[in-house]
């Protein structure tokens, strides 16, 4: 299908956006095959945690128009999620690793978004789960995990899209952060076919980390990363370090060199990337 064609007039936008004609538009077997929807939910991630503990086989997933209770990766960030625009979606993995690597999931995550947003404006990742587009947050990623000893029971993968938002539908203290694929591109676009091509893009890309480890996923998330090279200040548990971003290992931990010239290893933090001068 061209891209171009996933454009539809805004007053056809919302009206296939439902969990039965999703089913029918994946396969058996893949990301998607059955959907639990909702029109309005706390949290895709809380309800894909319940399934996930009560069983539910990996590939199912929880899609919602509107999230009453919509979390960031940080706890006392919200995802302001208002109904009729945007993509809510938390998929239950059950994957065969270490849960050491369980965080390359993110980044899995990550690569298949910027596939599928670049194909309507361009769009860069930010470590470790989020995707800009004009140097604004278009999607975020929550990933929650629940293991037993050294093994992963299950894994939650949550995306957020703002796919149809207007600049005066964000919150105030939201509208210099945030875009929307809409204000990009001056088009609504139908979440329906937004949201199959992403199962089909996690699909492609959790299989790839599974059957080739992360190091594809590595150099796609840095071809499609606005970082490195960047100067990037790392906030977490109250310190501050700065440096030029060099970059990611092959664990997704994030690389910066400081100014003694050290190359320090990131695990985890709040970033920002500084404006050039």
């Amino acid at each position: 299908m061209i891209l171009g064609e996933l454009f539809q007039r805004h007053d056809t936008v919302n009206r296939d956006f439902n969990g039965d004609d999703l089913e029918g538009l994946i396969p058996r077997g893949s990301i998607g095959h059955r959907v639990h929807f909702f029109d309005t939910i706390d949290s895709t991630n809380i309800y894909a945690s319940v399934l996930a503990g009560d069983g539910a086989p990996e590939g199912e997933v929880v899609l919602a128009d509107c999230q009453t209770a919509g979390r960031g990766r940080l706890r006392e960030r919200k995802w302001y999620s208002p109904p009729g625009k945007n993509l809510y979606t938390s998929i239950i993995l059950r994957p065969d690793i270490s849960p050491a690597f369980a965080p390359g999931l993110t980044l899995v995550a990550g690569v298949a978004i910027a596939e599928l947003l670049g194909g309507y404006c361009p769009v860069s990742l930010k470590w470790p789960n989020d995707v800009l587009a004009g140097g604004r947050k278009i999607s975020g990623i929550l990933t929650e995990m629940k293991s037993k000893g050294s093994k992963i029971d299950f894994v939650v993968v949550g995306i957020g899209i703002n796919v149809n938002m207007e600049p005066d539908d964000f919150q105030e203290e939201l509208r210099l952060l945030s875009t929307s694929l809409k204000e990009q591109t001056s088009k609504n676009a139908s979440r329906l076919e937004l949201t199959t091509g992403l199962y089909r893009l996690l699909e492609k890309w959790y299989r790839i980390f599974i059957d080739r480890g992360f190091v594809p996923v590595r150099d796609r998330w840095l071809e499609c990363s606005g970082m490195v090279g960047k100067t990037i200040e790392v906030a977490d548990r109250g310190t501050l370090q700065r440096g030029i971003c060099q970059g990611i290992d092959d664990e997704g931990v994030l690389l910066l060199l400081d100014k003694e010239n050290r190359t320090l290893s990131i695990w985890s933090g709040d970033i920002t990337i500084q404006k050039d001068r």
